[in-house]
């Protein structure tokens, strides 16, 4: 323990008498520890660390599915769930809830808080307790029960300073007398935001089957596997399909992991980025190598001595691996304070959804990943140079001026090597980064089928209790865009149930069957379903492909249910023939068909990415069973100053109907890429710190090698070299270390950049344009970082060289 002491001493010695060069170091060491750290943590938090729920891994999300409709993901309905909980072994539970929002009344301004209508079991199956009161009973699961209320912990400290006695009172949710029943712990958050949870009291029996609006969620008894839990339910999915064809006929059901049904969709993005973090730690590494190979040069009489004196080769070893390790460690403790910047940073860059970034934090789990991070670069990065500097030659070390020959250019293939990887990996980055910022700019490309500029939109909810007639939602909401098209500014003001690329967080899907066809699920096709109010085609300005818009004939009491069909529909559905005048069945949902009045351009529902589906629009005044609507308002100002005036218009009325979820649709397009444009800024970010680094690298190899070579330099300019030719001999020399790198990191790219195709639109893995814009990139970056070493070599003077020697 002394001799290591002794060591750690010396090091921080040599390191102190050499401040720029050790500050050089620690800065490049901080800045790739900090940044590993910095996403590890947000890895940690997001994919690694369990669910806050007792047995967490035994809880799973139970999805529908109709693979020859394309629908992937889906609700399920009441009798399909009551017949999974009859006929399953497997799970010890199965809850299923519906998120949604209500608003809050009484006492301060009206407020629109998250909830989730759930049956009795649902806290059961989380484990969840309360910390006063209780959670739902089975007789409160049952049609008509009483409606009761759970808070989350954060509403009854926030709206109800903790009041102990809140249990047993009564709130106002929609205008609907709701008795308090309980209060859950602080941990629990599901799903997500929710602010309260009240009993979904569904009769099952009563329900269609193909009214799918439930989510499940079940957690598998101790020992059962999600796979026999999968089988089981297939076998019963089959048995339903066969006893109700009409509706079950092929329906399936998924069975994924709670954690993975969460953060599945970021899980691609986060480890492209660790691993993106993990080479410029690596490129970071080679470079201080190379810095400690290049100072290595400069100890030999150092090291010599030492040896001539009785220190064996392992002890020298040791004593520069500690000081490798002091560095390291330094650099380690900086990185930590760094990455709680990084990270802070990284969570401010990422979505306004992305799950569970709430939850990142500095925890033992990414304290021990930092400790082995450090002391992991700290071998990494030293053991090399102190190998190599450790095998001296006593007889050649000590003469003087013997440093020229012993590194001369030839000889220096650990640093050369060290140079090629650095390219290589930051060929590699630079390609990632530059296949994604080609994708986000295809992306860019992408008409959505409407125009987002100057558009404000809000939600609007009508309680059931103030608003029970469907005569008074449609005239709430023609009397609402009216006011609105009054105001200065406002062009157009219409509404939706759905704004595009899921604005509204909420899509509906509805079968559709084309006059003519039999009338049997084979036929049924699917569509998104929208229902809009007012000027909507006009705020948005979806264009008119043919017929007309609707109007007022068609809010009319009595009046012939009409529909509009987008451009894709017309064209797929309906081929060959004009579909303006012909009519389309609502498959199990109406009696009577609906006449297609018109036809207009297509928008993107779900995301840019996808393609353009199946639409059908039909006016809210002749389907008001939506509570909701999104308000869209096209302006002739900046959307958002009319903020306020949408809020009073709300208001006025209706004193306790607030307007929620403001945004413009600008928002929603940028909402709709906010995770690509994260991960392309990030990766971008990397791969310019990687570049500048091997930059650097590059640029003191070069410098080195000049500084060992002046003799060789004079004598060359003695025997008439001229300027032009010593610089093209330095500069070469970069350039062929430049050239090995991307002819390797070329190969690596290929390798590698396949495992990004899902994440990249409208451009190949292996883009040749992405390819040489890159190489090209590296090898400018490598001619700039030649140049200033080269012009100094030319500047040599051959008298005062040769006395080098």
């Amino acid at each position: 323990m002394s001799t290591l002491w002794q060591d750690v001493r010396y090091g921080a010695r040599v390191l102190w008498k050499s401040p720029g060069f050790t500050l050089m170091i620690v800065c490049a060491l901080a800045l790739g520890i900090g940044a590993n750290t910095a996403i590890f943590s947000v890895v940690n938090a997001v994919l690694l660390r369990p669910l806050p729920y007792a047995g967490a891994d035994r809880l799973v999300w139970v999805e529908s599915r109709n693979p020859p409709k394309g629908i992937m993901s889906s609700n399920s309905s009441p009798p399909d769930f009551a017949d999974w909980r009859a006929r399953t072994q497997t799970f010890e539970g199965l809850a299923a809830f519906i998120s949604g929002g209500v608003v809050l009344t009484g006492g301060d301004d009206p407020e629109r808080v998250a909830t989730g209508a759930v049956t009795a079991n649902f806290f059961d199956v989380f484990a969840a307790r309360p910390v006063h009161g209780r959670t739902f009973s089975a007789d409160e699961d049952k049609p008509g029960a009483e409606p009761v209320a759970v808070l989350s912990h954060a509403l009854w400290q926030r709206r109800f300073g903790g009041d102990p006695n809140i249990v047993g009172s009564k709130l106002s949710l929609n205008a609907k007398p709701v008795t308090v029943v309980g209060v859950i712990e602080p941990e629990f958050d599901y799903p997500r935001q929710a602010a309260l949870w009240v009993n979904l009291a569904v009769d099952a029996a009563a329900e269609r089957r193909d009214n799918r609006h439930l989510q499940v969620i079940g957690r598998l008894r101790e020992g059962a596997t999600i796979e026999e839990a999968q089988a089981e339910l297939d076998v019963v999915m089959r048995a339903l399909a066969a006893d109700n064809f009409e509706t079950n006929a092929g329906w399936d059901v998924r069975l994924v992991g709670l954690q993975e049904q969460i953060v599945g969709g970021i899980r691609p993005a986060l480890v492209l980025l660790l691993g993106a973090v993990g080479f410029v730690l690596l490129i970071t590494c080679a470079n201080v190598a190379n810095l400690l190979l290049a100072r290595a040069a400069s100890r030999r009489r150092e090291i010599a001595v030492r040896a001539a004196l009785g220190a064996s080769r392992s002890r020298i070893t040791r004593q520069l691996l500690t000081e490798s390790m002091l560095l390291s460690l330094i650099g380690g403790a900086l990185g930590l304070l760094l990455s709680v910047w990084l990270t802070e940073l990284l969570v401010a860059l990422s979505p306004a959804n992305a799950p569970r970034f709430d939850e990142i934090a500095i925890d033992p789990r990414v304290l021990l990943f930092t400790l082995g991070v450090t002391c992991a670069v700290g071998v990494a990065f030293g053991l090399a140079p102190a190998w190599q500097t450790s095998r001296v030659d006593l007889t050649e070390s000590l003469k003087e001026g013997a440093h020229g020959a012993a590194e001369g250019w030839r000889r220096n293939r650990l640093r050369r090597l060290l140079v090629v990887s650095e390219v290589a990996l930051s060929l590699v980055l630079l390609v990632g980064a530059g296949l994604m910022i080609r994708s986000f700019m295809r992306l860019g490309e992408v008409e959505p089928g409407f125009d987002p500029s100057h558009v404000l939109t809000a939600r609007v909810g009508l309680p059931a209790t103030k608003f029970p007639d469907p005569r008074q939602r449609a005239e709430f909401f023609k009397r609402l865009n009216e006011k609105l098209e009054t105001l200065p500014g406002v062009e157009a003001a219409g509404a939706t149930l759905s704004l595009p690329l899921r604005g509204s967080n909420y899509s509906v899907g509805r079968g559709f069957i084309p006059e003519g066809r039999p009338q049997t699920p084979d036929e049924s096709i699917n569509a998104s379903y929208v229902v809009v109010a007012g000027e909507y085609f006009r705020a948005m300005r979806i264009p008119l492909k043919a017929g007309r818009l609707f109007d007022e004939r068609d809010d009319a009491e009595g009046a012939t249910h009409v529909a509009i069909i987008s451009e894709t529909t017309a064209r797929r559905h309906f081929a060959g023939q004009d579909p303006v005048g012909r009519k389309l069945h609502l498959w199990r949902d109406s009696k009577v068909p609906n006449e297609i009045v018109g036809v207009v351009g297509d928008t993107k529902t779900q995301g840019l990415e996808g393609d353009f589906g199946a639409q059908v629009y039909v006016p809210y005044a002749q389907d008001t069973g939506w509570s909701a609507l999104s308000l869209t308002v096209r302006t002739s100002v900046e959307p958002t100053s009319l903020a306020p005036a949408l809020r009073d218009a709300v208001r006025s009325l209706d004193r306790e109907l607030p307007a929620y979820d403001v945004k413009t649709m600008d928002d929603v397009v940028a909402s709709s890429v906010a995770d690509r444009r994260a991960s392309t800024l990030l990766l971008s970010v990397f791969a310019g710190v990687a570049v500048l680094v091997a930059g650097l690298g590059i640029y003191g190899v070069i410098s080195y090698s000049v500084a060992q070579r002046t003799h060789e330099i004079g004598i060359r300019m003695a025997l008439g070299a001229q300027g032009r030719d010593v610089f093209s001999l330095v500069v070469g020399q970069g350039l062929s270390l430049v050239a090995v790198g991307v002819v390797v990191g070329v190969g690596a790219a290929l390798l590698l950049t396949h495992l990004m195709r899902s994440m990249l639109y409208g451009v190949s893995a292996t883009d040749p344009w992405t390819f040489a814009g890159v190489a090209a990139v590296l090898v400018g970056v490598a001619l700039l970082a030649c140049v200033v070493p080269a012009r100094r070599a030319t500047r040599v003077d051959p008298v005062i060289a040769l006395r080098y020697e």
